[in-house]
């Protein structure tokens, strides 16, 4: 009965096809034929590319599986972090600030959402990833231009780096010895207590980038992205606040004295954590060079 059923089908498709064949030699008209459906429904057009693309999707899910497996049985794959294992970067990893890439662009960096601003057309330099962190770290790029002495009104260091709510009572500072290329990074507590990591021979006429990384208990200095030197904290020193700036190189004046004369600052990253000694090296390959630093005149 089954085999009689499919002769009969099969008898009428040719009947169909012979009929359409000879419409199309009397009247001219092509007549399609639709063909037989089969047990996966009738065959569409185009169903070639998608299964191509189908094969590629499923392709790339199963490479990303064997990474995966690979990534955490056997070695790190994707890098989760500036200088941690791995050869692939892990997009949105990286929650490091940066400013000051050029000279036009340095100017006051304000700590923490700044405040509503009637005026658009002046923007706020705003750096969060430091408000209220006790543990944090900050790398600039420095270029030592005048080596010499500096009138400084009796001061012995020329100070290159502020955060504070007001240069006179910072939080953060870091300066030159006025007499030599011996460079210090000093914290302080609330009550003004300093405490300092002191690098010797920093680098004269060609930049190089010092680095430091606070937490409440140590502060670590880094020069050319290579650790110098770590002090265990006496006491905690304060924490970035809202309304702390991070100043400009020619507004960090003292007695009437721009304290940065013949010093140049560009390059600032903020971390709001503390940045580990491989991150420190392995962000090196963006250190500034001498040409960055080329401009008519330094502040006198």
């Amino acid at each position: 009965m089954e085999q009689s059923r499919a002769n009969i089908i099969s008898e009428v498709h040719k009947n169909v096809a012979n009929l359409g064949k000879n419409i199309k030699k009397t009247t001219g008209v092509n007549v399609k034929v639709a063909e037989p459906a089969n047990a996966f429904g009738t065959p569409i057009q185009g169903s070639g590319f998608v299964r191509i693309l189908m094969y590629f999707i499923a392709g790339i899910l199963a490479l990303g599986i064997i990474l995966l497996a690979v990534d955490q049985m056997v070695t790190p794959i994707f890098q989760k972090g500036v200088g941690s294992a791995g050869f692939i970067p892990m997009p949105g990893s990286d929650t490091t600030e940066t400013y000051w890439n050029s000279f036009a662009d340095v100017g006051d960096i304000l700590v923490g959402v700044p405040p509503p601003n009637p005026d658009s057309s002046k923007k706020v330099k705003t750096v969060e990833v430091l408000e209220g962190q006790s543990s944090y770290s900050i790398t600039m790029d420095v270029f030592i231009e005048k080596e010499y002495p500096q009138d400084l009104g009796g001061l012995n260091q020329r100070i290159f780096f502020v955060m504070s709510q007001t240069v006179d009572n910072p939080t953060l500072q870091l300066s030159i010895d006025n007499s030599k290329n011996t460079l210090f990074i000093t914290c302080f507590d609330s009550n003004g207590y300093q405490q300092s990591v002191v690098i010797d021979n920093v680098p004269i006429h060609t930049p190089f980038r010092v680095g430091v990384t606070m937490s409440p208990y140590a502060m670590e200095g880094y020069l050319n992205g290579l650790l110098v030197k770590t002090r265990q904290l006496d006491v905690m020193p304060k924490t970035p606040a809202t309304g702390d700036k991070i100043f400009s190189t020619s507004n960090i004046r003292l007695k009437k004295k721009t304290m940065s004369t013949g010093i140049s600052v560009l390059n600032v990253r903020c971390f709001g954590y503390v940045a580990p000694a491989a991150e420190m090296k392995g962000r090196m390959g963006d250190l500034f060079g001498k040409g960055s630093f080329t401009k008519k005149a330094f502040l006198s």
